[in-house]
């Protein structure tokens, strides 16, 4: 007679609780996330033998893309990447019921794919359309995953630092980068298209870019609730705009991307002081009951 394994309770024993199908679905699309960070430095490597084009950057290709060295960042992204989805497919992070690391799997599992089917745009060209389509779809990702965080703060906080320091660092960075690369690659595709970028009216256009590459930054500074490292990574990418521009004879766009900064941290710290008045204000005497 076949008869069910028992676990042991210490007073009794009953049948052990097998894994439920949602928890198996979960814990493949956390195998399946790992799968997708390992493939981002892959496909990066498929890119350099594969690719007919090479990516360009600096002024001298466009005066919004940061100089090359910039772009050294992405390894930062990669590695804090697999290390996030390598933390989070821990056995002993699986649970009977969903939590954050489940809800963030979705939403990071599309980023990450977002990143190899972003370098197969770039080798058709940058100046490509389709890499627009990528980053609208990379960049929704992200702001669908901080969304989830922010609601899940104190579940994270009962983290251990290490994991929750990945999480955010990552998080941060990667959200930071590629909201910025998204407004490079309009400004390279309007080049593309025949665009000037040294006339007055090209000057206007890049300008607009720019500002609406702050406004987005904004936003995501409040999605976020003051990300740290957010602003900073907004801050890199547009001081390498700013050098750029600037090795172009372009003054009125790196005093823009000046302005840029400033503004991103002026909203950042201004949210900082609300939340904390919030957080420091006392509750109703009803809800102190």
């Amino acid at each position: 007679m076949r008869t069910e394994p028992l676990a042991d309770t210490g007073s009794h024993s009953i049948p052990a609780r097998g894994a439920s199908a949602d928890e198996i679905r979960r814990r493949r699309l956390r195998q399946l996330l790992v799968v997708l960070a390992i493939g981002q430095p892959i496909s990066s490597l498929v890119f350099d033998w594969l690719s007919p084009t090479t990516l360009q950057s600096g002024a001298e290709f466009s005066p919004i893309v940061p100089p090359g060295a910039w772009f050294a960042i992405w390894g930062l992204i990669i590695v804090t990447s697999i290390v996030w989805a390598l933390l989070q497919v821990r056995p002993s992070t699986i649970t009977p019921n969903p939590g954050i690391r489940d809800r963030l799997a979705g939403p990071l599992a599309i980023v990450f794919a977002g990143f190899a089917l972003w370098l197969a745009t770039a080798s058709l060209g940058q100046s490509n359309p389709l890499g627009l389509v990528v980053f609208v779809m990379i960049n929704s990702a992200h702001v669908v995953a901080w969304t989830r965080l922010v609601r899940a703060r104190d579940e994270v906080a009962a983290w251990g630092a290490l994991e929750r320091g990945i999480l955010y660092l990552m998080m941060g960075v990667y959200a930071g980068w590629t909201s910025m690369a998204f407004f490079v690659q309009i400004a390279t595709v309007t080049q593309g298209l025949g665009a000037p970028v040294d006339t007055a009216w090209g000057i206007v256009w890049q300008a607009l870019v720019l500002a609406a590459a702050t406004g987005t930054a904004v936003g995501f500074v409040y999605g976020t609730r003051g990300s740290v490292v957010y602003a900073l990574t907004v801050t890199y990418a547009l001081v390498g705009v700013g050098i750029s521009t600037s090795a172009a004879g372009l003054t009125a766009l790196w005093i823009t991307c000046i302005a840029g900064v400033s503004i991103v941290w002026g909203a950042l710290i201004v949210l900082r002081i609300l939340d904390a008045r919030a957080d420091a204000r006392p509750l109703p005497a009803a809800l102190r009951r």
